[in-house]
């Protein structure tokens, strides 16, 4: 079943919103289809190339109700709330909405950080609060709440593979009626444990370069997704979620359509070779949900022709293409399992 995007919400290192990250685009086209761009990527080190501010969810919540929420939260509070802006349901969701929050590595800065921290350090402060942060569900919880979200809600930790799963997971509750609309979305913050599993995932590629380190970076993307018949056309919809392993040749990402692949560098290195992809990691690094972001950005693609051209400049003058334009976002495990969202017109 197709679900329809009514709305979607985005914070990152380029800033917050759908209209921040279209300028991002705007300004500096995928990697692939420019070649002094690649080339910066390769000179950013593994630490915290991008993060996101917060700021703005300061002037559409009270402060005062956010004194308890962490950084890993708030991004995920705020890009929900740009969701429900940009669908224009700023006043609340429908009563049944479900709620869907895909992480890779969760709170890992209330947790495995403070876990590697120097107890003994005078200066560590221990307070009781980094530790009711530092359950996966928190970022959900506190949506709920502060959304007042009164549907199903779930919390998905798989690392690559959560924001896949959280997508099947929406369509398959609105294929089964138990509620009209989903909130879905990813989030994952720096940290020093992020940082650590970065450094798995290094480009081996070119051998003469050595290892190269990838942008790490941190964020939060949400949709709302609607049943068919429930949107107003501003936006494409999910065609397909595709799922496996890497050995499985079944599902296999259709050669003839522009592919996102955030990952670990080697992108061309899966089921053969992917003719046609792009990579936005300089916008907004790589993390483990990072997916989400791709979801955004193919949204944005698909929506404006310009910023598919310049991004997918072999498809310009593809009449098939434009008669059923499409856009997978790839993300591959170190596992070698594989999760792919197709969005569509």
């Amino acid at each position: 079943m197709k679900a329809f995007i009514r709305g979607a919400g985005v914070v990152g290192g380029f800033g917050c919103g759908l209209s921040r990250l279209e300028e991002a685009i705007r300004r500096h086209p995928a990697p692939d289809s420019d070649p002094a761009a690649a080339g910066a990527i390769a000179e950013v080190p593994a630490v915290p190339a991008f993060t996101a501010k917060t700021d703005l969810l300061d002037r559409l919540i009270p402060p005062r109700t956010l004194r308890r929420v962490d950084h890993y939260t708030r991004m995920a509070i705020l890009a929900s709330r740009l969701a429900l802006e940009d669908a224009g349901m700023a006043n609340g969701l429908p009563e049944d909405t479900g709620l869907i929050v895909a992480t890779g590595m969760g709170p890992t800065a209330n947790t495995l950080d403070l876990q590697a921290a120097d107890v003994a350090d005078a200066d560590l402060a221990l307070s009781p609060i980094l530790f009711s942060n530092s359950v996966q569900n928190a970022a959900a919880a506190y949506i709920s709440m502060l959304l007042k979200v009164r549907g199903p809600s779930l919390s998905i930790n798989q690392y690559e593979m959560a924001v896949p799963l959280a997508f099947q997971t929406a369509i398959d509750w609105l294929e089964e009626g138990r509620t009209e609309t989903v909130l879905v979305g990813s989030i994952d913050c720096f940290s020093k444990a992020l940082h650590a599993a970065s450094l798995n995932c290094r480009d081996f590629n070119n051998e003469a370069d050595g290892q190269k380190a990838i942008p790490v970076g941190e964020g939060s993307a949400f949709f709302i997704l609607t049943r068919p018949g429930v949107q107003d056309n501003r936006h494409p919809f999910v065609r397909h979620i595709l799922m496996g392993g890497a050995s499985r040749q079944d599902g296999a990402p259709i050669p003839n359509m522009p592919i996102l692949h955030n990952g670990n560098g080697k992108s061309t290195d899966f089921m053969g070779q992917i003719p046609a992809h792009a990579n936005f990691a300089h916008l907004y690094g790589t993390f483990p949900t990072s997916m989400g972001m791709d979801v955004a950005a193919a949204l944005l693609l698909l929506r404006t022709e310009q910023l598919l051209s310049i991004s997918f400049p072999q498809f310009d003058d593809g009449p098939a293409f434009h008669e059923n334009p499409r856009i997978g976002c790839l993300k591959k495990g170190e596992a070698g399992d594989w999760g792919m969202i197709v969005l569509g017109r």
